[in-house]
């Protein structure tokens, strides 16, 4: 079941808890941001917009469903190419202007990716399956079964779906338990559209 549905954009983020408290805010800075991670996040400076907003969503995600049980495996799964693409861009085009013969290091780490989720991951101490699982049709949703598939085989008791691009990440979290419709329909939008609707259903309440 979903237990929360987190967002992080580059003017606002939030959190929707069905049944629980929700919030909608501008966004957070990066201190902030560090300070809902609860711990030093290393090399935070070097991250991608993309890998900011992943990890925002996600520790707003994960924080909205506290206390967590200290045996609980969480894992992360996630979608979405087109920030790796841009960062695939700012690479080559550095390595083009480097005279050919290298790239930086800092620009090469985020051109793969897995390198957001293992980000995250690490930053979050997390112990369950990390995956990216990008499917063509209905990402979304795909995400969201892998999540739920990787939960009823027992690799997991919570998952983290992400789902972001350059502007905005959403990031759902996945519980076993009784099949639930979250109180907002998760519409195959992309994360900056999506992360609007999530925002103007929690302000609405």
């Amino acid at each position: 079941m979903i237990r929360s549905i987190a967002w992080s954009t580059a003017t606002h983020y939030g959190v929707l808890v069905p049944g629980g408290e929700s919030f909608a805010r501008p966004a957070p800075t990066p201190d902030e941001i560090i300070a809902v991670v609860g711990r030093p996040v290393k090399y935070f400076s070097r991250m991608t917009p993309e890998t900011r907003s992943c990890l925002c969503a996600a520790s707003v995600a994960l924080r909205a469903i506290a206390p967590l049980p200290d045996y609980t495996e969480i894992g992360v799964v996630s979608a979405g190419a087109e920030a790796c693409i841009k960062a695939d861009e700012t690479y080559f085009r550095d390595y083009v202007s480097s005279g050919r013969s290298m790239g930086r290091g800092n620009l090469f780490i985020y051109t793969l990716p897995t390198s957001t989720l293992g980000e995250v991951a690490i930053a979050l101490s997390l112990t369950g399956p990390a995956m990216y699982l990008h499917a063509d049709h209905l990402p979304l949703a795909s995400l969201i079964r892998q999540a739920d598939q990787l939960i009823a085989d027992g690799e997991a008791g919570i998952m983290l779906a992400l789902w972001s691009d350059s502007e905005a990440a959403v990031c759902v979290t996945i519980e076993a338990g009784d099949a639930q419709s979250p109180p907002v329909a998760l519409r195959e939008l992309p994360p900056l559209q999506l992360a609007n609707q999530l925002r103007d259903k929690v302000q609405s309440r």
